[in-house]
């Protein structure tokens, strides 16, 4: 059989099924609400981080988005980003994540951001596992690492692959694997024998077994969603579609009060997060507040000394998670925040 490592190599980010046609989702790009905060809600991922900030950045700087999002010329989406290349966004894994409710929003535009920032997770936790391998050869991790680059038929089939055979414990299903991985290469032309060879060699060589290992180590290797779920930091969001973002401590009073006063003067998004733990029995039981949760930040009001923010679930409070705190309570209840001065529309 004349397959070499860097065929291999290429396999290994090939695994999945067949991408289909790049056929425009029926779903409206933008809702009644347009971009804004209030077209934000979150899904069942604990991706509070993401919407929180998308939405903080559709209050103030509506455009960047918008802009972040382009029609590829084969269909779909492309999703554009400051600090780095795009990502192409297919409709069915768009609707994938609307199915799933990892998304609720109004419109498909936030699963669209969602799904390409997703992507680009997956991407970069693809390339350091990768880069840590040892079971890829040296010589072919160029090779490797080049495809993965380049390619995004080649990380939506492992996408699409991973996400149907890992649990939830980060165990794999061998077979089905094994299964998919075969009808991927009579797919591209590979013949039903050399495809039944390969992946035996594949398993003999330890690659299913590693494969699994690096799951259970690194969960973001699960695929595109999953990396997205398992938590994130508002600073990396914010940089990738409006540019330089910080953080600081709410118990830094004065800086954090200055910072308020810099974000009531506008084109600065806000969010906030909660400490893990009620910071006081005034917090435990009360409907807005949830524990390691980010916020967006709406307004802050000095003369009267308030602060309204909003939850991404949109909900909790209802109507539609909006609430407005005394300001001492903002700096009792939250931990930490993160801005970004956003360009002028």
């Amino acid at each position: 059989m004349r397959k070499s490592f860097a065929g291999i190599a290429v396999l290994l980010l090939g695994i999945g099924l067949s991408v289909g046609a790049w056929a425009q989702s029926a779903a409206p790009l933008y809702g009644a609400r347009g971009i804004s905060p209030q077209a934000v809600r979150q899904g069942l991922l604990g991706s509070c981080y993401f919407h929180a900030s998308i939405a903080a950045v559709a209050q103030v700087a509506p455009g960047a988005l918008h802009r972040a999002i382009r029609t590829n010329p084969g269909g779909g989406y492309r999703v554009h980003f400051l600090d780095g290349p795009e990502e192409v966004v297919f409709p069915e894994d768009v609707e994938y994540g609307r199915t799933h409710s990892y998304d609720r929003s109004d419109g498909t535009w936030v699963a669209v951001l969602m799904r390409g920032y997703a992507q680009r997770s997956l991407r970069h936790s693809l390339v350091e596992a990768i880069q840590r391998s040892d079971f890829i050869p040296v010589f072919t991790k160029p090779m490797a690492l080049s495809l993965l680059n380049q390619s995004d038929m080649a990380l939506v089939a492992y996408d699409r692959a991973v996400r149907a055979v890992v649990q939830q414990d980060g165990s794999i299903d061998k077979a089905t694997l094994q299964a998919r991985l075969t009808s991927q290469l009579t797919g591209l032309g590979v013949s039903a024998t050399e495809a039944r060879m390969l992946v035996g060699f594949l398993d003999e060589k330890g690659f299913f077994a590693a494969l699994a290992r690096s799951v259970q180590e690194d969960g973001e290797v699960f695929g595109a969603y999953k990396s997205l779920g398992q938590g994130g930091i508002p600073v990396r969001v914010m940089e990738a579609f409006v540019g330089k973002a910080n953080a600081g401590m709410v118990n830094d009073r004065a800086l954090t009060m200055n910072d308020l006063r810099r974000f009531r003067a506008g084109r600065m998004a806000l969010v906030a997060g909660t400490w893990g733990t009620p910071p006081s029995r005034q917090m435990t039981g009360v409907d807005w507040w949830v524990p390691a949760h980010c916020y967006t930040i709406l307004s802050y009001d000095e003369a009267a000394q308030t602060v309204t923010l909003r939850n991404p679930w949109g909900a909790r409070p209802e109507p539609d998670g909006v609430f407005t705190l005394p300001l001492a309570i903002f700096l009792q209840a939250y931990e930490s925040y993160t801005y970004a001065q956003t360009p002028v529309q």
